[in-house]
């Protein structure tokens, strides 16, 4: 693969693709100082001053790489950036990134930009993948990635770091081959937010790798045990990990899960799981430790989570299961509002003293409405 220096100019639908210029660098100044791209861009993270900029320009006149101002056709101003780099051989591969000018979002410049790298990179270079990524919580590069033709392929996990002082953030990757057919994509799931509720003597937030010794202590508690269909967290790295997990579900778009505060003490959990937005439905759970036991804590968190999950995330049905044994998860579901709906036989496997076994479960069910 021969990678042209300096970057040819590619014109494209309503867009010019042109190499940087001195004469660019307000421009470039301009989109860095951007709340947006100062989040989402690594490389313009550090770019504050006509010097920074400056060096930000002469790192992308790289041989190793191919970039371009996204310019106005009629005019040559830079609307934005777009390039290709970490070229690969075998089969031919390399990686896009692009951003917009902030006065020139929402007008179709990333996806004309997109649109056009695309189509150099195939018919001129022979390229056979172009990989995109972008921070999972990056939702409007997603959307540009559909609207491209790009196919999720899936979540890259604690694969960015954004500089924040926080542990690096999952990232999603979309790919378009060569031998893809034109039109949008697929979209990926949807991410789920965990917002803070708060009210009637709970306080239900995301979970935090600080709260791992309360997060093990509650699903270590022998009650908890007797009732769970898996083995508690055997360490204290597993149960980091499990935090770390509950987290990218929700990246995902399958689960939310809460811890349950009470005076700003971790009291219990509570979650929205297997979260279905097309049947608009999605399964509860919860725990509470025992030391907050027999407060009404669990009843309270399920009413607050289900009412996120049918005001916040618009679902219809909310299932909530238990083994016919647990009689207290019965009468949280049921002081609830979760109406007993059927007896599920040997629907959930237990780990008994004696080795696992099948179980009958209550399953209850409440509808969003009054």
């Amino acid at each position: 693969m021969k990678i042209p220096h300096p970057s040819p100019e590619v014109r494209g639908e309503g867009v010019l693709l042109s190499p940087w210029n001195a004469d660019d660098l307000p421009a470039v100044l301009e989109i860095a100082d951007d709340e947006a791209s100062r989040r989402w861009s690594e490389s313009l993270r550090h770019v504050h001053n006509v010097d920074d900029a400056r060096a930000w320009l002469t790192s992308r006149t790289s041989p190793e790489r191919l970039d371009w101002a996204v310019r106005d056709p009629s005019t040559r101003a830079v609307v934005g950036r777009i390039g290709l780099m970490r070229f690969h051989e075998g089969p031919a591969t390399a990686v896009l990134g692009y951003g917009v000018h902030p006065a020139h979002r929402r007008r179709g410049v990333a996806v004309a930009a997109v649109s056009t790298v695309v189509r150099y990179a195939i018919q001129e270079l022979g390229l056979h993948r172009i990989v995109l990524v972008h921070a999972a919580g990056n939702v409007a590069s997603c959307a540009v990635a559909v609207r491209s033709g790009f196919t999720f392929e899936g979540v890259e996990r604690s694969s960015l770091d954004h500089g924040d002082g926080l542990p690096p953030h999952d990232m999603h990757l979309h790919a378009r081959l060569a031998t893809d057919p034109p039109g949008p994509a697929d979209p990926p799931p949807v991410p789920l937010e965990v917002p803070v509720l708060q009210g009637d003597g709970v306080r239900l937030r995301p979970w935090d790798r600080g709260d791992v010794d309360a997060y093990r202590r509650g699903l270590g508690d022998p009650e908890a045990v007797r009732w769970a269909s898996g083995p508690p967290p055997a360490t204290r790295d597993e149960a980091l990990r499990r935090i770390d997990r509950i987290a990218r579900r929700a990246v995902e778009g399958s689960t939310l899960g809460w811890a349950v505060e009470v005076d700003g003490a971790v009291a219990g959990a509570v979650a929205v799981r297997s979260v279905n937005r097309v049947d608009s439905h999605a399964s509860l759970s919860y725990c509470v430790l025992p030391e907050h036991r027999g407060h009404g804590i669990a009843g309270r968190a399920v009413r607050a989570a289900a009412r996120h999950a049918f005001e916040g995330i618009g679902l219809h049905r909310l299932q909530l299961q238990h083994a016919l044994g647990n009689t207290a998860s019965c009468r949280v579901a049921e002081k609830a509002g979760f109406a007993l709906e059927s007896v599920q036989r040997e629907s959930c496997l237990l780990r008994g003293p004696d080795g696992p076994v099948f179980v009958d479960e209550h399953q209850h069910v409440r509808l969003a409405g009054p």
